[in-house]
């Protein structure tokens, strides 16, 4: 499928290469862990335009270096641009952990969200056309004493602003653990015509890298007029540790703390779609 991306959007995926962003900077021998997501999008050929736009950032990064160290890393830009020569919506988000040592555990976790609400008259078609693209990095020297996982997703909503009801929707997901490998997953409702997945993984020595992509367009006609909402979000997660002794706790209370603390910030974020 050929697409008419915009140069802005263009311009924008390319200015910051996701695979340069994770590994420059931090290289993977330079840490004993590296573990690295990032996600960009682009959205434009809009068919209307919106009455208002907005973004959403939340970030959580927590460290703890009993014995070694640990640097935990986020980073977002993102934009919804509305004016009389261009019509697009792009952004980028990055988490990154790296850590050494026999003692320590660190987590990076940011979610951020583009937002755009249109009126659609009975009978109109609205659409546009995006971009995907999802990489995640593993660099891990010791995998029987460290550990370390990434996460990414994308997705689109569409909702009625009225009735609060989700039109569409669009999801893909991938996972990178130095335990269990790699996980993918990608769903999307019929309004959504996306080109097939297209898919790379890379290893060289401790570092394992996925790359994963898509396009396509988004396009429905509605038999009534329509307040519509299009809330795209991308969630970026990173986490390394070293591995406690079967007879330490310490590791283990330490993630349990973190899983409770995730669990209360994705659930805050996922009511954005209500009060944005």
């Amino acid at each position: 499928m050929k697409l008419n991306h915009s140069t802005g959007a263009i311009a924008f995926l390319l200015a910051t290469p996701l695979v340069t962003g994770l590994t420059v900077g931090i290289a993977p021998s330079s840490a004993a862990i590296l573990a690295g997501s990032a996600a960009a999008v682009s959205i434009n050929n809009f068919s209307h335009r919106p009455n208002d736009t907005g973004t959403v950032t939340n970030t959580y990064t927590p460290t703890i270096a009993n014995s070694g160290s640990v640097i935990s890393e986020t980073t977002a830009d993102k934009v919804f641009l509305s004016n009389s020569h261009e019509l697009l919506a792009a952004n980028l988000s990055q988490s990154k952990v790296q850590g050494d040592g026999n003692n320590y555990s660190g987590f990076a976790q940011i979610q951020a969200a583009v937002i755009g609400d249109f009126a659609i008259d009975a009978a109109e078609t609205f659409s546009f056309s995006f971009q995907t693209v999802l990489d995640l990095l593993i660099s891990v020297d010791n995998r029987q004493s460290e550990r370390g996982s990434t996460s990414g997703s994308i997705s689109f909503s569409l909702i009625n602003t009225v009735t609060n009801i989700l039109l569409d929707s669009f999801q893909l997901t991938s996972a990178l653990d130095s335990y269990s490998g790699l996980y993918l997953d990608f769903s999307a409702s019929n309004s959504f015509n996306s080109t097939p997945l297209n898919f790379n993984s890379m290893a060289e020595g401790s570092a394992v890298q996925s790359l994963l992509s898509t396009s396509g367009v988004y396009s429905r006609t509605f038999d009534s007029a329509t307040n519509l909402r299009l809330v795209e979000v991308k969630n970026n997660i990173a986490e390394a540790e070293a591995v406690p002794e079967p007879s330490t706790l310490l590791g283990t209370a330490i993630f349990l703390g973190l899983f409770v603390r995730r669990r209360k910030l994705n659930n805050k974020f996922s009511q954005v779609t209500s009060k944005v």
